[in-house]
């Protein structure tokens, strides 16, 4: 059966039907996937082909990885065949089986009331014969479920064609932020320098430092308030999205880096505390939630 063999982004949710025939049957398959974090398929085939369903389970494994799918395949018969397959009655065993009952009630001197629904329970009377399937009949199931992939697949990649271009779209406008951002920076260090020097003047003037020590504290505040490798964390993050969205388009790997990027812009605004560029992560945030909400749809 066809399994994908391109890297193209594909969305999770898709649709897809094919209809096959040969000399004894017309096929009609509908395969349905919806997202999920984990592979769940639910199989639903003609009675004649109930054999071939972990056949058809393992392939849609292999196929779809992880998701909701939904198969369904139906049958129609083309010729006079319904006679091989259906209900069997065994008239002269039910005949004896009545000749006995009646006179058991004789015996009994009971009103014999309606024995047929009592007839039809007996053993042998009524019994199921099953249709055999040939091998153009299993040859007939891969092609029609494989046409239905083909079919899924195509829709699956346009729809993750135009996700591509969401994602994107989002990517940008956080690139745009952290430009802001950067072109905050050198005014916000401004006014935490100017805010620093005025603090030190004033307790100059009551306290008495050590200056050593007082480099030394002043060197670590000022790490802490430094932005700059959150930034340049963030940009090489977007720069990986970008990269792996169009080469390796793979959801999970999609949604890592998000969380990655979730880190970095979460750090920044602690240790911005500016106002100006708290404004510029609210929005980068706002963005991010919706990169990761079109995230969970990418395969």
């Amino acid at each position: 059966m066809t399994t994908p063999t391109t890297r193209n982004l594909r969305s999770m949710t898709g649709f897809g039907i094919a209809e096959q025939a040969n000399n004894r049957f017309t096929l009609k398959a509908e395969i349905k996937t919806l997202n999920g974090k984990f592979f769940d398929a639910s199989i639903r085939l003609p009675k004649a082909f109930k054999n071939k369903e972990t056949e058809v389970r393992s392939w849609a494994a292999k196929c779809f990885g992880r998701g909701t799918v939904h198969i369904v395949v139906s049958a129609d018969l083309l010729n006079q065949e319904a006679s091989e397959e259906g209900l069997f009655l065994n008239t002269p065993l039910a005949l004896n089986y009545k000749r006995d009952l009646d006179g058991f009630c004789e015996q009994l001197n009971l009103q014999p009331n309606d024995l047929f629904q009592y007839l039809l329970s007996l053993p042998d009377v009524c019994t199921v014969k099953e249709m055999e399937l040939t091998d153009s009949d299993h040859a007939l199931l891969i092609e029609t479920l494989s046409q239905a992939f083909d079919a899924l697949d195509t829709f699956r990649c346009d729809e993750g064609e135009a996700l591509k271009h969401v994602l994107e779209k989002h990517l940008s406008v956080i690139k745009k932020h952290l430009e802001h951002v950067r072109n905050l920076e050198p005014e916000r260090k401004k006014d935490k320098t100017d805010k620093l020097k005025n603090a030190l003047s004033e307790m100059a003037q009551k306290v008495e430092t050590d200056p050593t020590r007082f480099e030394y504290e002043l060197l670590y505040y000022l790490e802490k308030l430094d932005i700059q490798e959150e930034t340049s964390r963030l940009e090489q993050h977007i720069q990986f999205f970008y990269d792996t969205l169009n080469n390796e388009a793979s959801g999970k790997k999609l949604g890592f880096i998000a969380q990655e990027m979730g880190r970095e812009i979460n750090t920044m605004g602690s240790k911005a505390n500016y106002f100006p560029i708290q404004k510029e992560v609210v929005s980068m945030k706002e963005e991010l939630e919706k990169i990761k909400e079109q995230v969970l749809n990418v395969l």
